[in-house]
């Protein structure tokens, strides 16, 4: 695994910082890969540039939603070409993933199928994603403790992601263990 591109390194106490989507999607963008495949989403190849421009316009969608460091998104049922982009998405603007089944679940914002629900209000996929293209947004600076994805009791730390925890990140019941650019995350359904 290559050595992460700390935002700002760890020292004295200090988790220090960086993101998954930055590690997953940028690096590989800045040093000249943005036409290889990054993965293969419903059948179809994806280069990073393509996924980056992808996430990138979701996460400006959750950030105009409010979702910022810290903050849970919970994610219901995608869509195979959403299994890729949504976490990936979360994890750039430095929220948590909340993977519950349950309706009645609480975030700041729930994603699945049919697109982005806040505060009672549903926004659909096409009109949110033409939204967030006009104001993508860039990468936060994590925390390196913080945590990427929660199910249930099931815990995958952003150190584990990328490959950074002195262990291999594992998937929950239900659950694939997908990597993007040298990142491993939970992706539930068929990707």
């Amino acid at each position: 695994m290559a050595p992460v591109n700390w935002f700002r390194p760890p020292a004295d106490g200090d988790p220090g910082t960086l993101n998954a989507c930055y590690e997953a999607l940028d690096i590989h963008v800045v040093r000249g890969r943005a036409d290889d495949v990054a993965a293969t989403v419903g059948g179809q190849e994806r280069t990073f540039a393509w996924l980056l421009t992808e996430v990138a316009a979701c996460a400006g969608v959750l950030r105009a939603f409010g979702v910022g460091l810290g903050d849970r998104v919970v994610v219901g049922e995608l869509s195979p070409e959403h299994h890729l982009v949504v976490p990936l998405a979360v994890a750039r603007v430095g929220a948590l993933a909340a993977y519950d089944d349950s309706a009645g679940a609480e975030g700041k914002v729930r994603v699945d199928a049919s697109g982005f629900a806040v505060d009672g209000d549903e926004v659909p996929w096409d009109v949110a994603m033409r939204a967030g293209r006009t104001d993508p947004a860039g990468c936060a600076d994590v925390p390196g403790d913080s945590v990427l994805a929660t199910h249930g009791d099931d815990v995958l730390t952003l150190l584990e992601a990328v490959g950074e925890a002195g262990h291999p990140a594992s998937a929950p019941d239900g659950a694939a263990l997908v990597e993007v650019g040298g990142v491993r995350f939970w992706v539930f359904g068929t990707p």
